[in-house]
C-alpha cells in the first residue's frame, strides 16, 4: 500500500514540471515580444526623433514657383526656373480629375488619416514577395509628404553616402507615414490634394510640372476645360509619365507610347466605374474614344529657336543687379521693353532674311532705343547666338566705335562750352595733335585747310575733331571729360583711361551697340541720358514685393546743344557727301553718324593687310528711337584672316541697311518728327548759335557771316559747307569730289565712314612720320590710330 501510495504521488510532480516548462517559455515568448515591441517603439521613435530627419511644415508643401517674363504688351513671353507650373486651386479642378485621381491613386483618400493600413499591408506583402519596395502603398497624402520633403531628404544622404541603403529606405518610409499623419492634422484634405496635383510630373517637357501645365501641354487648354477622357489620361499617366506620353512617339517611333496612354486612360476608366463614379454609357463612350484626337500639343519653343533668347538673357541678368536675386532660384514676375513684333525683325535680320551678308562669317550687332526712357525695344545679338554654346551678344559686346565717337566726344559740346555756332570754321591742318611724334590725317590723305563744321563732319575730317578735344579739354581739364564718358553711360574702366583719342574712337576707347545706342540718345531727348534697360519693374511672387527699374536720368549737354548737334547731322544723312549714311534717308527725319575702326599692323599676325577696316558702325535716329549697328567679324574668324577689305567696302554696308530696315519698321511704334528748334538758339546765318553767346558771335564763323560764301560750296555737300576764300573753296571741291562713290578717271578707295582716299594726288612724303603710316604713299592710312 505504501508504494502506491509513492506512485500517487509522483504523477502530478511530473505534471507541475511539464507546466513550469511551457509557462517559462511562454514567459520567453511574451517577454521576448515585449522587448522587441519596446525596441520597435523605441526605433521609431529615434527615426521619428532623428534630429538629420525630415521635420514637417507648411511652408515646405509651397514649393518655389517659376520666374515669368513679360513683353511690353505685359503677355508673358518666357518661363524659367528649376520648376515652371501654374498652380491651381482645388475649386477650379473639375470633379471628374478629382474622382479620376481617387480611382486609381486612393480610393479611401477621405476616409482615412494619412496612412491606409490595409492598402499598406497588401503592398507590404506584395513587396516580400518580390524582395522589392515597388508597391508603396502611399496614400495621396503620403505621395505628397514625398514630393515635398521625402524626395528632398533622399537627395541629401546620396550626396552625403553615395547611396540609399536597405535601412535608409525604411527609415524614410517610417518618416514619411508619421508626416502624413501629422499633415492630415494640419492641412485639410482639399489643400492636400491641390498641393498634390500642383507639383507632379505628367511628361510634359522644359522643366514643367503640375496639373495645369499637363492639361496645356497634351491638350492646349486649362485644367478646368478638360473632359471625362482627358481626366482619366492625366491621372493614370502620373505613374510612369514617360511610357505613356503620347507625344513621345515623335521622338521614339519605335514604342507606340499613344497605344500605352490610351491603354493606361482605359484602366482609369474602368476604375472610375468601379468605384461608382461615371455610369456603364459615359465609361463605355470615354473608353472608344482615341486619345489621338484628343490630343493638341500645345506650341512650345525651344531656346534654340526663340528670337527673344538674347533680350531674355539680359533681362535675367539685369533683374539679379536690380533684386540682388536670382530669378532662376526666387520666382519673380519680370515686366520688360521687349517689342517682341521688332525682336522677331531683328532675328530675321541675324538669319540673313532681310539683308545679304558677304559671307557666312561677317557678322552684325544692333540694339534699337527709345530716346525718352532709355527702354530697350529689341537687340539683334548676331548669327549665330542661337547655336553657340558660349554665347556672346554682340548688341552688348564693346567694339572700337571709331568715328562716332566725334558727335558725342569732340563737337557737341562746343556749342555750350566755347560758344560754337553750327556755322563755325574749323581748320583741317596737318599737325601732331597727341604730341607723339605722329601727324593725325584724314582718310582722303589731304588737308582742306578751313573748312565749316557742317563739312568736316560730313566727310568725317579727324584732324578737326582732335583739335575741338583739345580746345575742350583745355576749357575744362581731363576729369570733367572722364566724368563726361561717364555720363554719356560709357564702362568705369573705359571712362577712366579717357585721352584725347577718345574724340575719334582711338585710345582705349570701346563701346558697345546698346552704349552707342544710349549715348546718342541724347542729341533728341534735350541732352538727357536715360539708362538703357529692359526691366521696368518685377515682382517677387513669394510676398509681391516690387523692385522698379532704378534706371537714372542724366543731362550731359544742354538741350540747346542737343538740338543744334541734331541739325548738323540731319545733314550728314541728306548733305549728299556720300558717306554710306544717305542709305538712312527715308520719309521722314533721321539723323546719324558712321564710325570705322582700322586694324594697324595689329592684324599682321593674322596675315591681315595694314589699313584694312576691322570695324563698321552705323548709328541712326529719329525724334523716337535711336539704333546704333556694328558690324565686322568675330574674334575667332580675325584670327583666321578674316577683314573687310577697303577696296570692296561698298559690299560691306550692312550695317547702314539694318540701320535704316529697323527705323522704318518701328515708325508704327513711335511718333516721329524734326526735333524742335529749342527757346535757347538764335539763328545764326544760315545755321544756330546758343542765344547766350548770340551777342558775342561766334568769331571762328566762316568770315563772320556765315551766309556770305554759301553759293561757293561744292555741289556735293550740303548748303553750308563753305569757305573764307575762292583758294579754300578750290581744295573745298577737290575733297568733295574724292568723298563721292562716282567711279571716275581717279583711281580712290573708300573707307566704311564713305571717306575715299585718292592715291593719285597724294604726294605727300609719309616715310618720316614715325611709322604712323604706310612707307609707300600708294597705301591707306592707318585707321585704328585715327578713325
Amino acid at each position: 500500500m505504501k508504494k502506491r501510495r509513492s506512485n500517487d504521488t509522483e504523477t502530478p510532480k511530473k505534471m507541475k514540471r511539464r507546466l513550469d516548462i511551457w509557462n517559462k517559455i511562454a514567459v520567453v515568448i511574451l517577454t521576448l515580444f515585449l522587448v522587441g515591441c519596446i525596441s520597435v517603439f523605441f526605433v521609431l521613435v529615434n527615426i521619428i526623433n532623428d534630429p538629420e530627419g525630415m521635420r514637417f511644415s507648411q511652408d515646405g508643401l509651397q514649393a518655389m514657383s517659376n520666374s515669368r517674363i513679360y513683353d511690353t504688351n505685359g503677355k508673358m513671353i518666357y518661363e524659367f526656373g528649376s520648376e515652371i507650373r501654374d498652380d491651381v486651386k482645388y475649386k477650379e479642378i473639375p470633379q471628374s480629375v478629382i474622382d479620376a485621381f481617387l480611382s486609381i491613386e486612393d480610393s479611401r483618400f477621405f476616409d482615412h488619416n494619412g496612412f491606409d493600413l490595409p492598402r499598406f499591408l497588401s503592398a507590404a506583402i506584395t513587396d516580400l514577395r518580390s524582395g522589392g519596395f515597388a508597391q508603396g502603398g502611399s496614400t495621396l497624402t503620403m505621395q505628397m509628404i514625398d514630393n515635398s520633403f521625402t524626395k528632398n531628404q533622399e537627395e541629401k544622404i546620396i550626396k552625403e553616402k553615395g547611396s540609399l541603403s536597405r535601412f535608409d529606405q525604411v527609415k524614410l518610409k517610417v518618416q514619411e507615414i508619421y508626416l502624413s499623419l501629422i499633415a492630415e492634422q494640419s492641412v485639410s484634405k482639399e489643400k492636400i490634394f491641390e498641393y498634390y496635383v500642383n507639383r507632379i510630373w505628367f511628361g510634359s517637357g522644359n522643366n514643367t510640372r503640375g496639373i495645369q501645365k499637363a492639361a496645356q501641354y497634351y491638350f492646349g487648354k486649362d485644367i478646368q476645360d478638360v473632359n471625362l477622357e482627358e481626366a482619366a489620361f492625366l491621372a493614370g499617366c502620373i505613374n510612369a509619365p514617360g511610357q505613356y506620353n503620347p507625344l513621345a512617339n515623335k521622338t521614339d517611333p519605335d514604342t507606340d507610347h499613344l497605344k500605352s496612354g490610351q491603354n493606361r486612360r482605359n484602366a482609369t476608366l474602368d476604375l472610375m466605374l468601379q468605384h461608382g463614379y461615371i455610369s456603364q454609357t459615359e465609361h463605355d463612350l470615354a473608353v472608344n474614344t482615341n486619345l489621338a484626337y484628343d490630343l493638341k500639343e500645345e506650341d512650345t519653343t525651344t531656346d534654340a529657336e526663340d528670337p527673344n533668347e538674347a533680350y531674355i538673357d539680359m533681362v535675367i541678368q539685369e533683374t539679379q543687379t536690380l533684386t540682388g536675386q536670382d530669378p532662376a532660384v526666387i520666382p519673380m514676375d519680370i515686366y520688360t521693353s521687349l517689342n517682341t513684333s521688332v525682336q522677331k525683325e531683328a532675328d530675321k535680320i541675324c538669319k540673313g532674311e532681310v539683308v545679304t551678308f558677304p559671307n557666312s562669317y561677317f557678322d552684325v550687332g544692333f540694339s534699337i532705343i527709345d530716346n525718352t526712357n532709355g527702354e530697350i525695344l529689341a537687340v539683334g545679338p548676331g548669327r549665330t547666338y542661337h547655336t553657340d554654346s558660349v554665347k556672346t551678344n554682340n548688341a552688348t559686346d564693346r567694339k572700337q566705335p571709331g568715328s562716332s565717337m566725334k558727335p558725342l566726344l569732340a563737337y557737341s559740346s562746343t556749342f555750350d562750352l566755347l560758344g560754337w555756332s553750327t556755322e563755325h570754321t574749323v581748320n583741317d591742318q596737318k599737325k601732331d595733335y597727341w604730341k607723339n611724334g605722329s601727324y593725325v590725317s584724314n582718310s582722303d590723305g589731304t588737308f582742306s585747310g578751313n573748312i565749316s563744321l557742317a563739312y568736316a563732319l560730313g566727310v568725317s575730317k579727324n584732324t578737326t575733331a582732335a583739335a575741338a578735344m583739345l580746345d575742350l579739354i583745355d576749357a575744362k581739364g581731363y576729369n570733367y571729360w572722364i566724368n563726361f564718358c561717364k555720363k554719356l553711360g560709357y564702362d568705369d574702366d573705359v571712362a577712366e583711361d579717357f585721352s584725347e583719342q577718345y574724340a575719334i574712337g582711338g585710345g582705349s576707347m570701346y563701346a558697345s551697340p546698346v552704349q552707342q545706342a544710349n549715348a546718342y540718345s541724347i542729341f533728341a531727348n534735350k541732352g538727357n541720358r536715360v539708362d538703357a534697360h529692359t526691366v521696368r519693374n518685377a515682382i517677387r511672387r513669394t510676398d509681391n514685393k516690387e523692385f522698379k527699374t532704378n534706371a537714372q536720368t542724366t543731362n550731359v549737354i544742354s538741350e540747346d546743344a542737343a538740338f543744334m548737334m541734331s541739325f548738323l547731322l540731319y545733314k550728314v544723312v541728306h548733305g549728299g557727301y556720300q558717306n554710306f549714311n544717305e542709305k538712312l534717308t527715308s520719309d521722314y527725319p533721321v539723323y546719324g553718324k558712321s564710325g570705322t575702326s582700322d586694324w594697324g599692323t595689329s592684324g599682321l599676325a593674322y596675315g591681315i593687310p595694314q589699313s584694312s577696316i576691322r570695324d563698321e558702325w552705323s548709328i541712326g535716329y529719329t525724334s523716337q528711337f535711336t539704333i546704333a549697328t556694328w558690324s565686322g567679324y568675330p574674334r575667332k574668324y580675325e584670327q583666321q584672316g578674316y577683314y573687310i577689305p577697303t577696296s570692296q567696302v561698298s559690299s560691306f554696308t550692312q550695317a547702314f541697311d539694318i540701320s535704316h530696315y529697323m527705323l522704318d519698321y518701328c515708325k508704327k511704334y513711335g511718333t516721329y518728327k524734326s526735333i524742335p528748334q529749342t527757346s535757347g538758339v538764335t539763328k545764326y546765318g544760315s545755321g544756330w548759335i546758343e542765344t547766350k553767346y548770340a551777342s558775342q558771335g561766334d568769331k571762328g564763323a566762316t568770315a563772320n557771316d556765315p551766309s556770305s560764301s554759301s553759293s561757293s560750296s561744292s555741289s556735293s555737300s550740303s548748303s553750308d559747307d563753305e569757305s573764307s576764300s575762292s583758294s579754300t573753296t578750290q581744295s573745298q571741291q577737290s575733297t568733295t569730289t574724292d568723298t563721292t562713290q562716282d567711279n571716275s578717271s581717279t583711281y580712290t578707295e573708300e573707307n566704311g565712314s564713305g571717306e575715299v582716299t585718292d592715291d593719285t594726288n597724294d604726294q605727300t612724303d609719309y616715310s618720316n612720320f614715325g611709322g604712323f603710316f604706310f612707307t609707300n604713299k600708294k597705301s591707306l592710312f592707318n585707321l585704328f590710330d585715327w578713325l
